[in-house]
């Protein structure tokens, strides 16, 4: 059965859950709780109950699953990037005014070396947790389950910062190729010292540069001091309307008293999506048992904006196969475009081994809006959300029917 023919109301029904998407993520969007809606705040803490109480008549069963989210590791990270860059050369300059044993530019190459690992958020874990969770409810079918379709979103919004998402991009990128010529330089001026090679009369000259080394320690500053922990962006497509869309999916089947005949329906609301996908990891690490237990294909809704650029990015042909038959029998059009630059919690579900689609209407380039304060209510679209819905349900009905 496809999910067009699960009733005669289906099109104005699902309009009706669309409708109340929209209004439901408006209505909080205008609200000052969205202000605080990053990883670990207020807002998330008042977004989450409101969805819980709708997701709580819509379902079977609800389950709170805690989690320690590391709300300050990107402040964390850069920290410890300039704390180990600034040891490195402050040593790397003092050696040979002091005339210190050479054999401590191995300390120097060492602490570029931390610097470098912090750079890429291996001390992240340091950073002191904050209590979070996520939320996963579920729909039971009416006969033995034997598979499962999960609709994600994440709920929290990114951080407010103070800088463009490019030009964090440009001073990531300079912060990098700062950690390099640190430990380029470290590891030549080791080199020189035991006279592994040489480059004559420049020797003596090569450890004042150094000096100029110092002015990449300014880029961690500028990048840890970039991110406002205590309040967020919008956040309205992202994910503000991907959960109220995933819990209007639900809304349909509850009042419309629908069950799947062997397919467990859920919806699973994540947190901590800004700091690393911390909520889909934890989600991955608790049901470890059930999700081999039983054959489970996630769908993430996730920036739903424009009707026009519908799109769906998976791996694996059979669940491609999936999407692209759902499409159909639901006459949904997608298009090709892959959004690549969008890091989410699909990532962490396919790692995982999961079949996981991201259901999106990012375009192929970063738009002006993405992670900023213009991702606001102007955005908010009744058809976007309705061709994300009638996708998840006509993939959900697909999969749950008899297969030849």
């Amino acid at each position: 059965m496809k999910a067009s023919e699960s009733s005669d109301r289906y099109i104005g029904k699902v309009r009706e859950c669309c409708n109340y998407a929209v209004r439901s993520a408006k209505s909080f969007a205008d609200s000052s709780n969205n202000e605080h809606r990053q990883t670990g705040g207020d807002g998330e803490a008042e977004l989450r109950s409101s969805l819980q109480a709708d997701l709580t008549s819509f379902c079977d069963e609800v389950d709170e699953n805690p989690f320690g989210a590391n709300q300050k590791a990107y402040v964390v990270s850069n920290t410890l990037t300039f704390v180990f860059m600034l040891l490195s050369i402050a040593l790397a300059i003092v050696i040979p005014i002091l005339s210190l044993n050479s054999m401590i530019f191995i300390v120097c190459v060492a602490l570029s070396l931390l610097a470098l690992l912090a750079f890429f958020g291996a001390f992240n874990k340091t950073s002191k947790a904050v209590d979070d969770m996520n939320l996963f409810a579920k729909r039971k079918p009416t006969g033995e389950r034997t598979q499962r379709v999960i609709l994600a979103a994440n709920i929290d919004a990114p951080y407010k910062r103070n800088v463009t998402r490019k030009k964090e991009v440009g001073l990531k990128f300079l912060c990098f190729f700062g950690l390099l010529l640190y430990l380029a330089f470290d590891v030549v001026t080791l080199l020189l010292d035991h006279d592994v090679f040489s480059m004559g009369a420049f020797d003596s000259y090569f450890s004042y540069l150094a000096y100029p080394l110092i002015l990449f320690l300014i880029i961690p500053i500028v990048l840890a001091r970039s991110v406002k922990t205590g309040s967020s962006f919008p956040g309205v497509t992202g994910n503000l309307i991907g959960a109220y869309t995933a819990a209007g999916v639900m809304r349909y089947m509850s009042e419309m008293n629908l069950r799947l005949e062997h397919t467990e329906l859920c919806v699973l609301l994540t947190s901590a999506w800004s700091t690393g996908s911390e909520g889909a990891h934890a989600f991955v690490k608790d049901y470890a048992q059930t999700l081999k237990e039983v054959d489970t294909t996630i769908l993430v809704l996730d920036s739903l904006y424009d009707p026009e650029s519908l799109n769906v990015t998976a791996k694996g042909r059979k669940l491609n196969k999936l999407i692209a038959q759902a499409a159909e029998n639901g006459e949904i059009l997608l298009t090709d475009h892959t959004p690549k630059y969008h890091k989410g919690d699909a990532k962490v579900f396919q790692k995982a081994g999961i079949p996981t689609a991201l259901i999106s209407t990012l375009p192929d380039e970063v738009p002006e809006f993405y992670r900023g304060e213009d991702d606001n209510t102007d955005l908010l679209n009744v058809r976007a959300v309705e061709g994300a819905i009638q996708l998840a349900l006509e993939t959900a009905y697909l999969k749950d029917a008899p297969k030849d």
